[in-house]
């Protein structure tokens, strides 16, 4: 028996169908594959960015930690400008707020290396003079013990971005200064 010519056109019409599907199926996963790749950019450059801010926070920090800020107090926020990428133009400026003392200890009378900033030494070459009688295989005296305190301040550094302001990275670092004792905490 042969085959009506509508029952072969219903045929070409399922091929036709089934192809379009397919045909959009795959587009949709192409766009997908687009616009994930898209994201995963934007993610990258955010966490470049970040990283970045954070690389510039600690620059200012280490800035105003290389100032002799215990003896000259640093009273207002100072800026920090930086370029970091080499092209002349600066890329973000770190806004780094006083340092603030949170505490100041006593160093206990423990010795401390020679040329140490804090030792009172009692006599021309820098030991301590102890009394008795001097001997030719007597010990070396010892070092003079400490005059220091310790000092402990926190400095906060921030990076905003200039182009959206919501996104900012904010570091501190703890730091350990040795003054000589009797020297308050200024705050």
């Amino acid at each position: 028996m042969m085959k009506t010519p509508s029952a072969h056109a219903s045929q070409r019409g399922f091929t036709l169908v089934m192809t379009l599907i397919f045909l959009i199926i795959f587009m949709l996963f192409a766009i997908s594959m687009v616009s994930s790749s898209m994201i995963n950019t934007k993610v990258a450059a955010n966490q470049q960015y970040r990283l970045e801010a954070g690389t510039v926070a600690q620059q200012g920090i280490e800035q105003v930690m290389s100032q002799p800020f215990t003896r000259v107090p640093i009273t207002i926020t100072t800026e920090v400008p930086v370029d970091v990428n080499g092209d002349g133009t600066l890329d973000f400026t770190a806004k780094v707020a006083p340092p603030v003392c949170l505490d100041s200890k006593v160093i206990p009378n423990t010795p401390l290396p020679a040329g140490d900033a804090c030792k009172v030494p009692n006599n021309a070459s820098g030991n301590l003079t102890l009394p008795g009688p001097a001997s030719s295989t007597a010990a070396p005296p010892p070092p003079a013990p400490s005059m220091c305190s310790a000092t402990q301040w926190d400095i906060q550094s921030s990076v905003t971005d200039p182009n959206n302001t919501a996104v900012a990275v904010t570091v501190h670092q703890g730091a350990s200064v040795q003054v000589p004792i009797g020297t308050p905490c200024p705050n």
